[in-house]
């Protein structure tokens, strides 16, 4: 019977994080060489979705760094050294139980605490950064690490004393039951995504055009966050379509002619799987504003119009979408451009790197 080497996997907090970790471990159990086990957040999206994967967990209660200066911020970071320090013990004690061979690691605050004790007990370790600005646990452990596959190659520049390697990002998009949609076939196609969440502010800035009868002309497929479905639910009419949660992006991206969403690391890297054109509007707060830095990479090639949180009003949106849409050879170019980017097999890469290096 052959020995399988066990990995630790860790990443999580937000589902940026936590689905390109699950689609490495689905990519690397068709090897049958390895077994895994998973350390995450009891806050983070892992605590709803582990219990799938059959695999011994450590969640622990762990938060992001409060980056704002405040009364209430102090309390919080002081809270998180505590637990920081509490969870190094449980997680030490995780790694003594489960005994990993090796750490896979896709970043955001739950990795930081198993990374620890991973360069404590002299484990090797391998990273995933999304994003194509590192974030801070990528750089904190980036020096140590065997290798580095990064979502977007111009994050290397950031890392020049690591060892990378350009992977691209996991897209994990599985084919679910399509949804039915009400959409006129002479009108083009508008999706809207603010993110797993929703975003309050693209939410509010598409409501008012739709309520002043300002985007008559396209079909609308509206993704606005489950926890905001009741207040927009009314919106539904026609060629509109207001959902809450969509387990149908691939249909959906397929559909649309054009895309107005956030810029994180995942949404952008389904965008160039589909050679869709967008407007982004990065999370003014995203960590180290890496949405920012996203969006700016699309921007750059001439696959996405982009606009600031702060730039952000009915009008100006407006005049992109019309810009974009009723512009043919604009919107043929946008599509033309995402030639330029260069889209590896990333699954494919990373596991065979694993494999070739690890699995015995």
């Amino acid at each position: 019977m052959t020995h399988k080497r066990k990995i630790l996997l860790c990443g999580g907090g937000t589902g940026g994080h936590y689905y390109p970790l699950m689609a490495i471990k689905e990519k690397l159990e068709s090897f049958s060489k390895f077994d895994f086990c998973y350390v995450g957040a009891k806050k983070g999206i892992e605590s709803k979705k582990i219990h799938e994967q059959n695999i011994p967990f450590k969640l622990l209660r762990i938060k992001g760094f409060q980056r704002g200066i405040s009364f209430k911020s102090f309390i919080r970071n002081f809270t998180m050294i505590m637990n920081v320090a509490v969870g190094c013990i449980k997680t030490l004690w995780f790694f003594k139980k489960e005994k990993p061979q090796m750490v896979i690691s896709t970043g955001g605050y739950s990795s930081f605490i198993p990374l620890i004790v991973a360069r404590f007990l002299r484990i090797p370790y391998l990273m995933h950064e999304q994003n194509s600005f590192p974030g801070i646990v990528t750089r904190i452990f980036s020096r140590k690490a065997k290798m580095i596959f990064l979502g977007f190659e111009n994050a290397s520049k950031f890392l020049k004393k690591s060892n990378i390697l350009f992977t691209g990002n996991p897209v994990l998009l599985k084919n679910s039951k399509k949804i039915q949609l009400k959409l006129n076939e002479g009108l083009k196609t508008l999706m809207i995504f603010g993110g797993s969440q929703g975003s309050l502010i693209i939410n509010k800035t598409i409501a008012k055009l739709i309520s002043e009868e300002l985007i008559k002309n396209f079909n609308i497929i509206w993704i606005v966050g489950e926890k905001n479905y009741e207040k927009y639910e009314s919106f539904n009419r026609d060629n509109i379509n207001v959902i809450g949660y969509c387990n149908s992006m691939s249909q959906v991206y397929e559909i649309s002619n054009l895309a107005i969403t956030r810029a994180g690391a995942m949404t952008v890297s389904e965008l160039i799987k589909f050679k869709l054109p967008s407007i982004l509007i990065p999370l003014k707060y995203s960590a180290e504003n890496h949405q920012f830095f996203n969006a700016q990479f699309l921007k750059s090639n001439g696959c996405s119009d982009l606009i600031e949180e702060k730039e952000l009003d009915h009008n100006l949106i407006l005049e992109k979408i019309n810009k974009i849409c009723l512009n043919g050879e604009i919107e043929k170019k946008m599509i033309s451009n995402y030639n330029s980017i260069e889209r590896p097999n990333s699954l494919l890469i990373i596991s065979k790197f694993i494999e070739e290096n690890y699995a015995s």
